[in-house]
């Protein structure tokens, strides 16, 4: 006991902690920063996002929308969707898709946060909240070996699929479902710079799908995702079999070698209940704030984050940071993505245990969709005016589709 009193330092009270230097903590970050509260920013890893633990594919016309430049991310003006004995493609003379320089693109929402004025300590871990009187007044850190308390008004946890902080306040989130990610970053000289590969079936990911995304440069990132527990499977031991058996999918991977190696694990379930305690607001993966239909992540963290620092602030500014104040980032998260983040869930459940038969049968029916219905379907958009129209258009198609055998 006396030598863990000489190791725990005491630090400086600020307005806000934010446990985790992700796209949803730093995007927090800037908003709260700019609204002129003392920020500090605890990152775990010694640099900002490393290690790379998504493919960051995503829609050009949302990075436009929250303002991350177009350095950042790389057209994809293809997209070929393979199941075991069927495909479809998709064209488009005005790129719709995106894969994002993730490491960029992280440290760019980071330089946001900074200029802004919040303050951002590396390899600086949030271990557990400190919890007075059933309110979470800061957190116990770990930073070099060095054990400290540091307080603060209100505390947000953006640590991602574990929700540290959220689980030892008593909101656990629950999670039991995991998209399960191993990706080779490559250096592929002869891979189609324009056209990303989307791939389904049992023999190359089983309960998942797999991908080829170029992002530039010839550089291509390769990877295998699959849903656990629904497939007891380890994408690893399929990545390298898909990069060897590449020019089967029509992917040219000729004197391609890897520059890096990812691996990462996302909620494959549907947002929580509670994102709020009192003293404490989750955000991001850490209350499920992403579209499980693909397992995409980073625009969806971006917008929490932004809604969850606007939330905060103006719980702040009235001094009050209990789970009332706090609310209203549940709510407004809801209103205006919850019906197609639930729907999203529903979809992959159900998609993640088809045979490549049934794989088959339904490429059938993404045939039927325009370029630009299938981009609005891979956004999540599952509400839009689009789904209605094709539905009326191919009724009987879709009725055909529906009621053939499910497996």
């Amino acid at each position: 006991m006396k030598h863990e009193a000489l190791s725990r330092t005491a630090y400086s009270a600020c307005d806000v902690i934010i446990a985790g230097g992700g796209p949803a903590g730093l995007s927090a970050a800037e908003v709260l920063a700019g609204r002129g509260r003392s920020v500090t920013v605890l990152e775990q890893n010694h640099e900002i996002g490393s290690p790379i633990r998504t493919s960051g594919g995503s829609f050009i016309d949302e990075m436009e929308a929250l303002g991350i430049p177009a350095r950042l991310y790389h057209p994809i003006s293809r997209v070929r969707f393979l199941s075991p004995n069927n495909s479809a493609c998709f064209d488009y003379p005005v790129a719709r898709f995106c894969i994002l320089d993730v490491r960029g693109t992280f440290q760019y929402l980071a330089e946001r946060a900074i200029a802004a004025g919040a303050r951002i300590r590396l390899a600086a871990r949030a271990v557990a909240p400190i919890v007075e009187n059933g309110f979470v007044r800061g957190v116990r850190t770990s930073e070099g070996g060095i054990q400290g308390d540091l307080r603060s008004n209100l505390v947000v946890d953006a640590t991602g699929y574990r929700s540290v902080l959220l689980k030892q306040s008593g909101l656990d989130p629950g999670f039991r479902r995991f998209g399960v990610g191993s990706e080779y970053d490559l250096f592929a000289p002869h891979c189609d710079q324009r056209e990303a590969v989307l791939i389904v079936g049992g023999m190359v990911a089983p309960s998942g799908y797999a991908w080829v995304c170029p992002w530039g440069r010839g550089r291509v990132r390769v990877g295998v995702g699959v849903v656990h527990p629904d497939s007891s499977e380890n994408p690893e031991q399929y990545l390298d079999h898909l990069v060897s058996e590449a020019h089967r999918f029509g992917v040219n991977l000729k004197g391609a070698q890897p520059v890096e190696h990812h691996a990462g694990l996302i909620p494959s379930e549907q947002f929580t209940e509670r994102f709020a305690g009192d003293g404490i607001l989750g955000v991001g993966d850490a209350v499920g704030n992403a579209s499980s239909l693909l397992g995409e992540g980073i625009r969806w963290a971006i917008h929490a984050g932004r809604m969850a620092g606007d939330v905060a602030a103006k719980a702040l500014d009235k001094g009050d940071v209990s789970r009332t104040a706090l609310e209203p980032f549940e709510r407004q998260w809801r209103k205006r993505f919850g019906t197609d983040l639930r729907l999203a869930h529903k979809i992959n459940v159900r998609i993640s245990g088809w045979s490549d038969r049934k794989w088959d049968q339904r490429t059938g029916l993404l045939k039927l969709l325009s370029p630009e219905q299938f981009a609005e379907a891979l956004k999540t958009n599952l509400r839009g005016r689009w789904l209605w129209r094709f539905a009326a258009a191919h009724s009987r198609e879709l009725a055909a589709g529906l009621l053939s055998p499910t497996v």
